[in-house]
């Protein structure tokens, strides 16, 4: 049955959010996709903080987003936050973990829950929070079976995390058969197809690129850096010609360094001692670095970047001085300086934030683009929240400078409409690449000096075989058709007496 909706849901390490149109939008223009705005404190954005909030019992939802975070923020300073769970970007659990379905995750201040119940109780909240809106716009009841679901997870991620999501996600309440697991960086590439020239920077876009094209899609998200290589096929598809790759260089990591960078200057103690009694100021000031480090930019200003300090910072006492005594005292006294609520920090001590991170992306792109097995990238497709930073631009563009480097307008959008495109039309991947190499465990003819003597086996009818050879199917780096089987392969059992042949597929 063909679905009326396409539901898009980006759980993100950092922001979340959904996104959807029906089939009638799409069939007109497949770009057009309806995302929610989200309400902070005087300002909407269009995707919500990944934060939960579970009540004291360890088993009922409270918040999600701005909410949870306000809420948290209210409970800390009525000193009453000690038994409430709240967990904030808590997707990297699952990655380069070993996952199992009752594994638990530490919140903000190491109480544990279990991790399912924790991506269960998310993914639920964004499901819910969109049926309402489709239920208030729409006015009539649309059927669970009328909606297809289109869930995004990094393309680095292993078998296990995404297995871990999709269940989370049918535990929220999703129907297996109703539900779509979309790559990231493919679901960034398909929206980034669709998008008119015009729209691109520099007037680029993968739109007007002739089949056999191929592009580097560079998603950098708040987690992950998640990167494939795409080819454009003849009939418009997007093909995966390369295996994924990337690595935990995402944008929370320049928060980390921020914080670090706080911490070395005001003392770490006396920092994390603010953070556990002023919450809502510690937030206060992460959303303002989240919101300024898309905007520093020294090739255009090397004038000091001002951060706002918010008076529970303002007034602590540290260890017996003020807080512009500290500043002057520690190794930062000549380029940071305070007055009134304004912290003026050197453009040097910001930039040296994101240093590290920029130039992990920007080496594993170089050394991707300079390796033999890829031919001629026609462009690099930068998209994903931590894209947005003209300091990321503009060394991608330094080190690329004979590539075309392509930013959409709305690049932390890319991936979520995308996979809103990717549901109407799956068809618009039309090849992957294998991460691994895929058989099964059989016997063979035992060949002396080859196999190990210890698996020889004797047969029945006389003669020896080897057990435990690991008979290839699928290699790793091996071009996958979608929806094409693979090659026939034919097994016959080793004694007469079998009724049944068992395959164990490693």
């Amino acid at each position: 049955m063909t679905s009326l909706f396409v539901v898009g849901i980006d759980f993100g390490t950092t922001y979340s959010g959904w996104s959807y149109s029906s089939k009638s939008d799409f069939d007109i223009d497949p770009t057009k996709v309806a995302t929610k705005g989200w309400h902070g404190d005087q300002f909407v954005s269009l995707k919500a903080p990944t934060c939960v909030l579970i009540e004291p019992d360890g088993e009922t939802f409270a918040a999600f987003g701005y909410e949870a975070e306000n809420r948290y923020s209210s409970l800390v300073e009525a000193g009453e936050h000690t038994k409430w769970y709240y967990f904030r970007r808590f997707k990297m659990k699952l990655y380069k973990q070993d996952i199992t379905r009752d594994m638990d995750i530490e919140d903000e201040t190491g109480k544990k829950l279990k991790a399912k119940f924790v991506f269960m109780a998310s993914i639920r909240f964004l499901r819910d929070d969109l049926l309402k809106v489709i239920d208030d716009r729409i006015k009539g009841d649309v059927k669970p079976d009328e909606i297809c679901w289109v869930l995004t997870v990094p393309a680095i991620w292993d078998d296990g995390a995404k297995q871990f999501t999709r269940e989370a996600a049918e535990n929220a309440g999703i129907s297996a058969d109703k539900l779509i697991i979309a790559l990231e960086p493919e679901a960034a590439a398909i929206y980034c197809r669709f998008i008119p020239s015009e729209k691109g920077d520099d007037k680029a876009s993968l739109s007007t690129f002739k089949a056999g094209s191929k592009v580097l899609i560079v998603d950098e998200g708040g987690g992950t850096v998640d990167i494939a290589v795409q080819e454009v096929a003849e009939n418009g598809s997007m093909k995966n010609i390369y295996k994924a790759s990337g690595g935990d260089w995402g944008g929370t990591k320049v928060d980390d360094a921020y914080v670090k960078f706080l911490e070395d200057m005001l003392g770490k103690e006396s920092f994390e001692e603010f953070k556990r009694s002023n919450m809502d100021d510690y937030i206060f000031m992460i959303r303002e670095f989240e919101l300024k480090k898309r905007s520093v930019d020294p090739v255009k200003s090397d004038k000091p970047i001002i951060f706002r300090v918010p008076f529970g910072l303002h007034a602590k006492n540290f260890r017996g001085k003020k807080i512009h005594e500290v500043i002057r005292d520690s190794p930062f006294g000549s380029t940071v300086s305070i007055k009134d609520d304004k912290l003026k920090v050197n453009v040097s001590v910001v930039t040296k934030c994101f240093k590290t991170q920029v130039d992990a992306i920007v080496d594993h792109v170089s050394n991707l683009i300079d390796q033999s097995t890829i031919d001629e990238i026609a462009a690099v497709v930068l998209v994903g929240g931590f894209s947005n930073c003209p300091i990321l631009q503009q060394a991608m563009k330094t080190k690329l400078d004979n590539h075309t480097i392509i930013v959409p307008n709305d690049p932390d959008l890319a991936v979520l409409k995308g996979a809103v495109i990717f549901g109407h039309k799956p068809e618009l991947i039309s090849q992957r690449v294998s991460k691994y190499t895929y058989g099964i465990d059989t016997r063979a003819q035992f060949i002396e000096h080859v196999h190990r003597e210890s698996y020889r086996v004797k047969n029945e009818n006389g003669g020896f075989r080897c057990q435990h050879v690991f008979d290839k199917h699928i290699t790793v780096g091996q071009c996958l058709i979608v929806g094409e089987a693979q090659a026939q392969k034919g097994y016959v059992p080793v004694k007469p007496s079998q009724t049944a042949l068992n395959f164990d597929i490693y």
